[in-house]
């Protein structure tokens, strides 16, 4: 399973989590963080309970137990065409794993998750399309010098998705060996005002906003070539870039996520919460398309 996007999600699982009463808040005491991965295995599914707003959400002694955990694959009718059972974890307070552990994700699929908790009678539902697999066709470097005049370009197939003209996708740069000493300008500045792992654990993972195909240049074989910029580099060596196409849930919890942010000039009780595409409870339950490439970055 990859874990760069999943990451940045959870960071963002911290505001949902949270009891909070702004715009499109709903009654609900629990948090899912479910994330299916096209042609990758059955996520594992999380569950947890939300915390006052005083409080940071810590999912550890938070986690929910003895949950009835079902993700549906649904035909073209809306009916079930195959469910998969889930089992709680006997270690880990909340997590629960797919009893079929070798069932992949398929692309272009519409998925349904059920959650029942008997104790309390909730019902939590959320459904979701997958979007379809696709690769990387073509990089113009595999090595560069940090902020030369020759930036990469990668060349991909189209990750095709129901009822949408175009695909939105995130860039998120994880850095292969993070070290302070290895940390690029920009990003040694960043790090020298919080100097701490925490820190440098959170500069090695960089993601970037989201961003539609109208930023990138069509081919008439249906490939985009997409110019990858400097300022996504925060390390210099080894770097490992993604390339997440989103379904349409998770494109409403990242954009409406950067709001939470920082990123509106909305007043503290003029902020909505995050947008949750999930019935009965907050936090995500959405679907992406990732490759990945690797770049080893030089210095000057």
């Amino acid at each position: 399973m990859k874990t760069s996007i999943l990451l940045l999600i959870m960071l963002g699982l911290g505001i949902a989590a949270c009891d909070t009463t702004g715009h499109g808040s709903q009654e609900s005491d629990f948090v899912v963080e479910a994330i299916l991965v096209s042609g990758e295995l059955l996520p594992t599914i999380r569950l947890s309970r939300v915390t006052s707003i005083e409080q940071d959400y810590d999912f550890l002694g938070l986690g929910v137990q003895g949950a009835k955990v079902e993700l549906d694959l649904l035909d073209e009718t809306g009916s079930s065409q195959s469910t998969h059972e889930y089992e709680e974890s006997p270690e880990f307070q909340g997590f629960y794993y797919p009893r079929s552990r070798l069932a992949r994700v398929q692309p272009l699929q519409v998925y349904r998750l059920r959650v029942s908790l008997d104790e309390t009678g909730t019902a939590i539902t959320a459904t979701t399309v997958t979007p379809d697999t696709f690769s990387v066709v073509h990089a113009t470097l595999s090595t560069a010098v940090y902020q030369a005049p020759e930036q990469l370009e990668l060349t991909i197939t189209r990750s095709s998705f129901p009822g949408r003209e175009q695909n939105y996708y995130v860039f998120v740069t994880e850095a292969l060996d993070p070290k302070v000493e290895e940390l690029t300008p920009l990003a040694l500045a960043r790090y020298e005002s919080d100097a701490s792992d925490e820190a440098l654990e959170s500069l090695s993972l960089n993601g970037s906003p989201i961003l539609s195909e109208d930023n990138y240049e069509p081919h008439a074989d249906g490939t985009i070539t997409m110019r990858y910029p400097w300022i996504g580099i925060n390390f210099y060596g080894p770097n490992r870039i993604h390339i997440n196409a989103l379904d349409n849930n998770l494109y409403d919890f990242f954009r409406s996520q950067s709001v939470q942010q920082g990123g509106s000039t909305l007043a503290p009780g003029e902020i909505p919460n995050p947008i949750e595409r999930i019935t009965g409870a907050h936090g995500v339950f959405g679907a992406y398309a990732s490759v990945s490439f690797d770049l080893e970055v030089l210095r000057q």
